[in-house]
């Protein structure tokens, strides 16, 4: 594993870095590793049956044990306050839309908003490679100035998302050079596009001076799919995993949760872990 992912912070007296330190350990938990789920893709993707009524999917989701979710600041009001379940949040300051502005991260939250609402850590969306591009990246590199000032973890959602692709967009140059952007800015966690394989992620992590987990991507075509994807991230070196559709949108959400600890958090095999589907 490359020595850039590490959690082993050793800040110097009560500085910021403390409160950094503290809250990633609460986000990665003893082994250094997390299963988040992403509970933000209402507004950029659409309302699914699942996210429609809300307060019961993110009830049996944290009954199974995440290590975190991710939701935008007011449906964590909606189903926090009513659930008093443990489990740290993350929360999304940004956002795009598939329909209506795809490229465009529009700004919805702030570092005072997370700080205020009892947020882990914020989340900050860049989409690389399109003509938006310098602007998401001056507002990225504007919230880790401000988060930094508070002890607050940065997560940056870095997808190679933009037009300015064209036949590259997802390719494994395109996965790596919105990673480093965004670690090159100074966030503490780098959340990207899965691509692929094992060896290729690998490439990606090894080239990331940041933790990186994988986003989950489009809808897999079976459980065990996500769990195999799961272990190929571990594999190569990524801390974790934040899965949105293939958590929320699973036949039993919690039992996908749990499916997915054993694998991230005890090297399960997929084959062996899918058993806790049954």
């Amino acid at each position: 594993m490359t020595a850039y992912a590490t959690l082993d912070i050793n800040p110097t007296g009560t500085t910021s870095a403390l409160g950094r330190t503290i809250r990633l350990r609460r986000l990665f938990g003893a082994t250094g590793r997390t299963v988040t789920v992403a509970l933000d893709q209402a507004v950029p993707r659409g309302v699914a049956p699942r996210l429609a009524g809300i307060a019961p999917t993110y009830d049996g989701i944290v009954a199974a044990g995440p290590d975190a979710v991710t939701m935008f600041k007011g449906i964590a009001g909606h189903v926090i306050a009513h659930n008093p379940t443990r489990v740290p949040w993350i929360l999304k300051a940004s956002t795009f839309s598939v329909d209506f502005h795809a490229h465009y991260d529009a700004v919805v939250a702030t570092v005072s908003d997370a700080i205020r609402l009892g947020a882990e850590a914020v989340a900050v969306g860049i989409s690389a490679g399109s003509s938006n591009q310098a602007r998401d990246l001056e507002l990225l590199s504007g919230v880790v100035e401000s988060a930094g000032a508070v002890g607050l973890p940065v997560v940056c959602h870095a997808y190679p998302s933009g037009e300015l692709w064209e036949d590259r967009k997802g390719s494994v140059e395109a996965i790596l050079y919105a990673a480093r952007a965004a670690a090159e800015l100074g966030v503490d966690v780098v959340k990207t596009w899965y691509s692929g394989s094992t060896e290729t992620f690998r490439e990606i992590v090894e080239g990331t001076p940041a933790i990186v987990v994988a986003a989950g991507g489009a809808k897999a075509d079976s459980p065990l799919q996500v769990l195999r994807q799961a272990a190929s991230v571990i594999e190569a070196g990524g801390r974790g995993v934040t899965f949105g559709r293939n958590v929320w949108g699973a036949e039993d959400p919690g039992k996908m949760v749990r499916a997915l600890r054993a694998v991230v958090h005890e090297d399960v095999e997929p084959e062996k872990a899918a058993e806790l589907l049954k």
